[in-house]
């Protein structure tokens, strides 16, 4: 798919022709190339692709954690991938980010991680009263009242999740940005933290970008699912527009089958394997 030409107030973010590359000792290796997208304003959007196609990395460029090599990225029309460190303060209090494992602080409450956004954003909290409610309400919201004095260690992985959501929501975010969030989970739990992600855009009309390999979950809170292959964008579309793609990629990812290449490199692997090291080598 080439790059779309897309002005600054087509979405409430919008990325142009963003490219980024790292160097390291085999030379340069491009991350994302040339990615063009805007993401509309109370929807979910979906990011699918293999593992090492640029989908976290992107996100990350969201909120200026990495910074373009190439291109630009607005935020309700205002360009955000040039601002400082303090500059950005402000810009990222308008998000949320639920990390792919939670993230937690071990040796903190969930009372404590949840108001953490608070201690980082203001110099000193004064109505304790005012959060203690704003906690409980957050905790209400993904089923968790009455967690408040819990360490992370006592939770189960479903329920860390939802409270890395809680706080995630605890500055009243526009857009929520999440990595991965049913990674680990199991069915069951998996389809709790997705009617939690259907839960926020409808009841806090929030804007979600997800990455995921869950096809699933993809299918249930996607309004628009987009998939990265190498660095691109090859497909863009509904759910329905996306498991009748004709690109064979497409098909592979979403069906989960191994490449004819894959399988190939698999079996002459194994041959390799066998002619170097015989049984009798592993023999003490």
């Amino acid at each position: 798919m080439t790059s779309k030409i897309l002005n600054a107030d087509d979405g409430i973010i919008v990325v142009k022709n963003l490219t980024k590359q790292f160097v390291n000792h085999t030379g340069t290796i491009t991350v994302l190339d040339n990615i063009s997208i805007a993401i509309e304003k109370g929807k979910t959007t979906v990011i699918i692709g293999p593992s090492g196609c640029g989908k976290t990395v992107f996100i990350k460029h969201l909120i200026v954690l990495e910074r373009p090599t190439e291109g630009e990225i607005y935020l309700k029309g205002g360009r955000i991938d040039h601002l400082s460190e303090s500059q950005l303060e402000k810009v990222r209090m308008q998000f949320g980010f639920c990390f792919q494992m939670g993230a937690l602080f071990d040796s903190m409450t969930v009372f404590e991680n949840i108001i953490f956004p608070l201690h980082q954003h203001q110099k000193k909290i004064r109505d304790w009263k005012a959060v203690d409610q704003l906690v409980k309400d957050k905790l209400s919201m993904v089923g968790l009242d009455g967690y408040q004095n819990y360490l992370p260690a006592s939770l189960s992985g479903g329920q860390k999740k939802r409270v890395a959501l809680a706080r995630a929501i605890a500055l009243n975010p526009e857009v929520i940005l999440y990595d991965e969030p049913t990674t680990g989970l199991d069915p069951i739990r998996s389809d709790i933290i997705n009617e939690l992600i259907i839960k926020m855009k409808n009841e806090l009309n929030v804007t979600s970008v997800v990455v995921t390999h869950d096809m699933n979950s993809a299918y249930k809170i996607a309004d628009r699912i987009v998939m990265f292959h190498e660095g691109r964008i090859i497909a863009d579309g509904d759910a329905e527009y996306i498991r009748k793609h004709p690109h064979e990629v497409v098909q592979q990812f979403i069906h989960g089958r191994v490449s004819e290449n894959d399988l190939a490199a698999l079996k002459l692997g194994g041959t390799k394997f066998k002619a170097q090291y015989l049984p009798e080598d592993f023999k003490s």
